[in-house]
């Protein structure tokens, strides 16, 4: 679920040619003096290689969950990618877009996080993105008990691509699944999770008036067809 911020693509940085140095015969003492500076360059390069690495993709970190403070979570995952204000018609956040996926606040609180991007996370019953929806279902048929929550199915239109979706709302476990078909025009496309959403009631509320929005024709640059909501986990 898009909420209209897209990530800034990286800025890349060429490093300049080290230039070399020609010499004939035997080195003088300059020419020297100058190699032996090439050599110490090469091994502390050699060495910073070896070194560990900055991590260049953070993933989602478990301290950021609906309720935190913005401080806490800027403290944590440090400045988003982007920032800015989110609007429907009877609720607003604040959207803060980081690699992993988007932050959303109110009041200066988190009430939602959706993960899109982060292979090693795991949700409830295990839930992680890429999952089948086969593997989904087996995830919580393992982790037993009562569940309550509804799904919500429709063709979502952008331009002129068509994704088949169905959300879960898991409200045991206050999670949103998203599952998306791999090919629209295919029936029989297999469905696989592309967004697990942690929110509180807040969270929860937002997430659902942001679908009405949708069905309702509000963002005529991304339509809802087909719009079928059922309980779950009964629903099949």
């Amino acid at each position: 679920m898009d909420w209209a911020f897209t990530a800034s693509p990286l800025s890349r940085v060429k490093s300049a040619p080290i230039a070399s140095v020609r010499t004939t015969g035997v080195p003088g003492p300059h020419a020297r003096a100058v190699i032996a500076c090439a050599v110490a360059l090469l091994f502390a390069l050699a060495l910073a290689a070896c070194g560990p690495k900055h991590e260049q993709h953070r993933g989602y970190q478990a301290a950021v969950v609906p309720g935190v403070t913005r401080q806490k979570v800027e403290a944590v995952l440090g400045k988003p990618q982007q920032a800015g204000p989110f609007s429907l018609p009877t609720l607003s956040a604040d959207v803060m877009t980081y690699p992993f996926g988007q932050v959303l606040l109110q009041h200066d609180r988190v009430v939602a996080v959706s993960i899109n991007n982060d292979p090693d996370y795991r949700g409830p019953a295990g839930a992680s993105v890429g999952m089948s929806e086969d593997q989904l279902k087996a995830a919580f048929a393992a982790h037993r008990g009562k569940r309550s929550g509804h799904r919500d199915s429709y063709v979502a239109i952008e331009k002129t691509n068509e994704t088949p979706t169905r959300d879960i709302y898991d409200m045991t476990d206050h999670v949103m699944i998203e599952l998306a078909a791999a090919n629209a025009n295919d029936p029989l496309a297999p469905f696989s999770v592309s967004q697990i959403t942690i929110a509180n009631s807040a969270g929860i509320r937002l997430l659902n008036a942001f679908t009405k929005a949708r069905v309702n024709g509000l963002y005529p640059d991304v339509r809802v067809n087909n719009f079928v909501s059922e309980p779950w986990p009964s629903a099949r």
